[in-house]
């Protein structure tokens, strides 16, 4: 699996991570009063920015070292959520009620499909011939994933720094902001995340560095907001959709 120490505290990965991010699910933000412009005004903004997306779909690059040796990825990704519309009867299905689901396809260096449909979180990798099926709520306790998903309270498990100007972050986009996020609690996963982000409060870049000085390092390209419709059928299901061929190893836990 690629999405490497952040995310998925399950798998042992990113995005894990990243990630991202990414309000799947409606989040409920506690009141807070800030000082303006401080690290923790910075993280709140950047949570109430991804807290009102109903889609959010990006370009990935991942670099991962551990040890001196670097592993890279690629892919595209996407985040979509929301109630179903009064007129939609709920049912016990991700596409008749409220969508909060998301995918990762990697496509370099070899091609893994993540699935999160809000019930079920699907992983498969083409080169394994295996597909892995664990209940998405496991996730939840994994408060990096918790942030991206929008099922918790940024600031509740994290402490916000100033940044660490020694991880330097090179970029033709030199007016990119950054903050520090120090877990309150011990994490096994996690020992900082630093975040780049625009003037618009954009995530462009994501570092995740783990107890053993292993770093994960995510960016992202060609970000859009809120461009898929607020709820769609056949969005949703074009979403959560993964055929995989006959012969496939197919292991739930």
């Amino acid at each position: 699996m690629y999405l490497q120490k952040s995310i998925f505290s399950l798998l042992s990965p990113v995005p894990a991570i990243m990630a991202l991010l990414v309000t799947c699910a409606l989040l409920h933000a506690a009141e807070t009063d800030l000082p303006q412009d401080s690290p923790a005004s910075r993280a709140e903004t950047l949570q109430n920015i991804y807290r009102g997306l109903t889609s959010l779909t990006f370009d990935f690059s991942q670099v991962t070292s551990t040890g001196g040796r670097e592993r890279t990825g690629r892919g595209n990704a996407v985040f979509y959520k929301g109630p179903a519309p009064p007129s939609v009867p709920a049912q016990n299905d991700p596409v008749n009620k409220g969508v909060s689901i998301m995918r990762w396809n990697y496509t370099d260096p070899d091609r893994q499909v993540i699935i999160n449909d809000g019930e079920t979180l699907s992983i498969y990798t083409e080169k394994d011939k295996q597909l892995i099926k664990t209940p998405a709520g496991e996730l939840e306790s994994d408060i990096t994933y918790a942030f991206f998903a929008g099922a918790r309270n940024l600031l509740d498990d994290f402490e916000a720094r100033a940044a660490d100007r020694s991880m330097v972050y090179a970029t033709d986009e030199d007016d990119l902001r950054t903050i520090l996020l120090i877990p309150r609690r011990p994490h096994n996963q996690i020992k900082t995340v630093q975040i780049w982000f625009d003037e618009k409060n954009i995530i462009h870049h994501l570092r995740i560095e783990d107890h053993f000085d292993a770093t994960t390092e995510l960016h992202f390209d060609n970000i859009t907001l809120n461009t898929l419709p607020p709820y769609d059928r056949n969005q949703v299901e074009r979403i959560i959709s993964l055929q995989v061929p006959s012969g496939t190893e197919i292991i739930t836990q």
